[in-house]
């Protein structure tokens, strides 16, 4: 039997096409062979996705869980894996290249590097949020990260990466702590981020490779989003004792501004906007 060098974890919920698109893209571009192994913590109420996996994908692990979130969900993953490296992959992602030999080679160069992240495109292979600040609380903020996405340019303990590829070391991880299951979803990174440089660690971008990430929603699901961000925002903004209404405030304020600008343009995305800036409304009213 090989020694497991990689191990992918994927936490499900619900949607098995993505999943099942998921996994035989990480099928498609295994460049390290019987090196890797992938897990699946299935977090839906339904059986079907697990009784599916289980039939149709037998090298692949897959374990049943209640939905405690994405940070609780790939703890679980990460206690069976045996894998050197691990690689926390939304399940609405899709690997358009190899990167497993990139990703070992990247870790063996430098043993400083705790965790990573690569480009991430949308389903039109347009450039997508790879990264963002760490404590978004300045209005300026939102306006430059665009350019430092478009050139690539990550600051090390200033921005942390998306959750949606997550590549770490197994010992970090769990030398740091996991991810905090205090948190269902949204911020788990920014949270990893600050323990890891805690620990003096580092964590890097690297723009030479790249994965498709897809993203959407309905009204509602959209709506559910923005409110479970905000409560894991202000968790996180307690927890490293940050200013949570400032940074709804300034986060009011951009939206004004960028809702005045597209407006000016009569551009679509002004509902949404708007949308979303009522419900920042909201909660800025309850926090005060």
């Amino acid at each position: 039997m090989a020694q497991i060098l990689f191990s992918v974890i994927i936490v499900s919920y619900k949607k098995l096409d993505i999943l099942i698109d998921c996994l035989d893209s990480i099928y498609k571009y295994n460049d390290i062979g019987d090196k890797l192994e992938i897990i699946v913590v299935d977090n839906s109420p339904e059986d079907n996705i697990y009784n599916y996996i289980k039939n149709n994908y037998k090298d692949v692990k897959i374990l049943k869980s209640e939905n405690r979130g994405f940070g609780a969900g790939n703890n679980l993953g990460a206690k069976i894996a045996r894998g050197e490296y691990l690689l926390f992959l939304n399940p609405d992602t899709i690997l358009i290249e190899p990167i497993f030999q990139f990703a070992i080679k990247k870790f063996e160069e430098n043993n400083n590097l705790a965790l990573f992240g690569i480009k991430l495109l949308d389903k039109n292979l347009k450039r997508s949020a790879s990264f963002s600040f760490v404590d978004g609380d300045s209005f300026f903020h939102e306006m430059p990260i665009r350019l430092f996405l478009k050139m690539g340019l990550f600051v090390d303990g200033k921005m942390f990466l998306s959750g949606a590829d997550i590549f770490i070391r197994k010992k970090v991880f769990f030398d740091i702590g996991m991810f905090d299951e205090n948190i269902f979803m949204y911020m788990e990174e920014a949270d990893l981020t600050r323990r890891i440089k805690a620990s003096n660690y580092k964590t890097k971008y690297f723009k030479e490779k790249s994965l498709i990430h897809l993203r959407g929603g309905t009204v509602t699901s959209k709506s559910s989003a923005i409110r479970e961000r905000l409560r894991s925002t202000k968790y996180y903004c307690k927890k490293y004792n940050i200013d949570f209404n400032k940074m709804v405030l300034h986060q009011i304020r951009y939206h004004k501004f960028k809702y005045f600008i597209y407006r000016i343009f009569k551009s679509e995305k002004c509902k949404e906007i708007k949308f979303y800036l009522e419900i920042l409304k909201e909660y800025y009213k309850t926090s005060n």
